[in-house]
């Protein structure tokens, strides 16, 4: 495949993602269809060439169960969009994965692209926070206070796709690239308002640390808590409410806010657990009165649950939240077959995802996705580098 397509999309990640984190989306998606389209054109591949069959498959049954609940969904026209949005977003992430590995010299090109876009990157977001954030009201189209969070997202992304970096960067031995790296994310998460990325970033930190430290440890340790976690959430969250006086004064508003979701989200887990109340009907979701009359902060509209898991449980109830698991353990013993160098730095995106996952987004945004899928890719052609060798 032709150099520039891959360069260009992946260099423009970390600078063009950063201040507009939506934009993950187009380019991703955009560049698995022009890959997906030179490899059938001009390489002769099937079209079904380097699927995940275990993905695959996963992907189609929970599309089939966003689908198929439309007919329960107590907003089933925004359901209908989901589904929709859902299967594209799956079709696009498995295209780009199943794509033919890159050549050696194309994938060291993307990641020294990757690396100078970094540094470009902390110093946009430096320089625009020197200035008072006057280049987020140009992208936004206007003004207004705030305008630091709209780079949330970009940071958001950019703490998953860094690790595919640092394990390149690590296998050449170029220690000086992992401190440039380590010093340019430090200052964008610092910059930054958005804790779910620093969080991200020690989580990720933590599971790399494990996963030198306990190699054959660090699967286990990873699937067992995911299931734990997976299985309890609803149940957790409910006792984290409940008590969120007690907890409020130690939150930022932003934390007593999803508490106060979580009060009333979690309540209907329950109304309805095994298949929910439709693929995104979190947005519709009914509440009571007395819910209302103990909020600070929401009101008498619902959002979305800003917890993918606890959405899965909401939406799709204990089947949707089961394949859910499924996946993540998937991913969990897909990292298990990678080459040695990678496996840490694999482990630690994971964490990071799983992290971010806990706080934002909904199961059907496609930058979110667009950003796993990135970073999966990321590490599949490292790892084929290191084959290669």
């Amino acid at each position: 495949m032709a150099r520039w397509p891959a360069v260009l999309v992946f260099g423009a990640l970390p600078t063009v993602g950063l201040v507009a984190g939506p934009s993950y989306a187009a380019l991703i998606f955009g560049f698995a269809a022009v890959q997906l389209t030179y490899g059938i054109a001009v390489e002769r591949r099937s079209l079904t060439a380097g699927i995940d069959p275990a993905l695959c498959l996963l992907a189609a049954v929970f599309a089939t169960l966003c689908w198929v609940s439309v007919s329960w969904a107590i907003d089933p026209a925004r359901s209908l969009r989901a589904a929709l949005e859902i299967t594209a977003i799956f079709a696009g992430a498995i295209a780009l994965l199943a794509g033919p590995p890159l050549d050696e010299a194309i994938t060291d090109q993307v990641f020294r692209t990757l690396f100078i876009a970094t540094m470009l990157g902390a110093a946009i977001i430096a320089a625009d926070s020197l200035l008072g954030h006057r280049l987020q009201p140009l992208i936004a189209g206007h003004p207004g206070p705030g305008m630091v969070t709209k780079y949330n997202r970009g940071i958001d992304y950019l703490v998953l796709i860094v690790w595919p970096q640092l394990a390149f960067a690590a296998w050449r031995r170029r220690w000086r690239d992992i401190v440039l790296l380590t010093i340019c994310m430090a200052v964008i998460v610092t910059i930054g308002v958005s804790l779910a990325a620093r969080v991200a970033a020690l989580t990720g930190i933590v599971v790399l640390a494990l996963a030198f430290w306990l190699p054959r440890a660090v699967a286990p340790i990873l699937a067992s808590s995911t299931l734990a976690f997976a299985a309890t959430l609803p149940f957790g969250l409910r006792m984290l409410a409940e008590h969120r006086a007690t907890l409020a004064p130690y939150l930022k508003p932003s934390g007593l806010d999803r508490l106060e979701i979580w009060d009333y989200t979690t309540a209907r887990v329950f109304e309805h657990p095994l298949l929910g109340w439709g693929i995104a009907a979190s947005k519709a979701l009914p509440i009571t009165q007395a819910e209302i009359s103990s909020f600070v902060l929401r009101h008498d509209r619902g959002t979305y649950p800003h917890n993918q898991w606890l959405e899965l449980w909401i939406e799709t109830g204990a089947v949707g939240a089961a394949i859910g698991l499924a996946f993540a353990l998937l991913v969990v013993s897909r990292i298990q077959r990678l080459a040695a160098p990678t496996r840490p730095f694999a482990y630690a995106a994971f964490a990071s995802a799983a992290t971010v996952s806990c706080v934002n987004y909904e199961l059907f945004t496609d930058s979110w996705w667009a950003a796993l899928a990135a970073t999966a890719y990321l590490l599949a052609m490292f790892d084929h580098r290191i084959a290669r060798r």
